[in-house]
């Protein structure tokens, strides 16, 4: 789940960004830009985010295991 959300997101940010290409109204199509941009911009931050909680994940792991090891088990 958390590898499938910013593909999400990437992906209805880009469909905004078409759709503010492709709409003719003024108003409509710097909406659909702006939504388009935070989206992108938001799976940005989320990648990130889920990349952080893994290198916290692994470096927990590694602890344990080099504590293991020092104790001789």
């Amino acid at each position: 789940m958390l590898i499938v959300l910013p593909s999400i997101v990437s992906g209805i940010g880009v469909v905004f960004i078409l759709l503010g290409i492709f709409v003719d109204g003024g108003l409509l199509r710097d909406i659909f830009l702006a939504v388009g941009a935070m989206l992108l911009w938001l799976d940005f931050f989320i990648t990130m985010a889920i990349f952080r909680r893994s290198v916290r994940s692994i470096d927990r792991r590694l602890r344990r295991i080099e504590a293991r090891q020092e104790r001789g088990e």
